[in-house]
Order: C-alpha cells, then structure tokens, then sequence
C-alpha cells in the first residue's frame, strides 16, 4: 500500500480485485510507461496529447486506489487534492514522480504483486516437477 501525503493529510492508496476488472487501469498504465520515453522525440501537438493522457491516467490511478482506504467524490476531487500535492513543493513533487509511484504499486506491490508472485512461483513448481518426473 502508498501513502501520498499532501498538507497533513495522508491518502492511502491501494489497488485491489475490482481495480483490474472493472478498469482498464492496467493497460493504460503499461502504455504510458512507454509513452515516457516517447516524449522526447514526438512532435509538439502529439506530446501535448500523450502527456494530457499522463495527467488523466494519473488522476485515474488515484481515484481507483483511494476507493478502499480512503473514498472522494469524484475524479475532479482526486485533481484537486493533486494541485493541492504538485503546489505543496514544486522541486520534489512531480506528476511523473506521482505516476511512477502509482505504477509501481499497481504492477508490483499488493493484489496485483501478489499474483504475479504466486503465478511465478506455481509455475517453477510445475517446471521442477516436470524435470524431476523426466529422470
């Protein structure tokens, strides 16, 4: 679980089941990851599209992680506490910090971590199993 703290108040965001099946979070995530490294050689209008995606899959992110732990009203609330969070220190808090750390733990830590753990480890399971049966 991330902790996005902003003024003094903590936001708890957390990724569960629901995040994966009633969004399409996890695929815009994995494009923007690429589009990145893309930024730097797009044309100008193209740029401003891809980094008004950013900045909406940003917004989005938050909004899914904050349902368990900590509900707003809406997508709008989520921009505002995140206008609240970039203006707070403008040197060390970035939207791309932000989305790293929200990509992060949506691909790699909590239900989603997990599973791909658990996945990884039934399947060098199996292989052992299969190796050991072949002598």
């Amino acid at each position: 679980m991330m902790t996005l703290t902003v003024g003094d108040k903590e936001y708890k965001v957390k990724f569960g089941y629901n995040s994966f099946c009633d969004s399409d979070l996890l695929d815009r995530t994995s494009d923007a990851m690429g589009i990145i490294g893309e930024l730097q050689n797009a044309e100008e209008k193209e740029s401003m599209e891809k980094i008004r995606k950013l900045f909406t899959l940003t917004r989005d992110l938050l909004f899914e992680g904050f349902k368990k732990m900590n509900p707003v009203a809406n997508v709008d609330a989520v921009g505002d506490i995140l206008d609240d969070y970039l203006e707070e220190d403008k040197e060390n808090h970035g939207l791309l910090d932000v989305f790293t750390m929200l990509a992060q733990e949506l691909l790699t830590e909590g239900f989603f971590g997990d599973l791909l753990n658990k996945s990884n480890k039934a399947m060098e399971t199996l292989k052992k199993r299969a190796a050991s049966k072949k002598k």
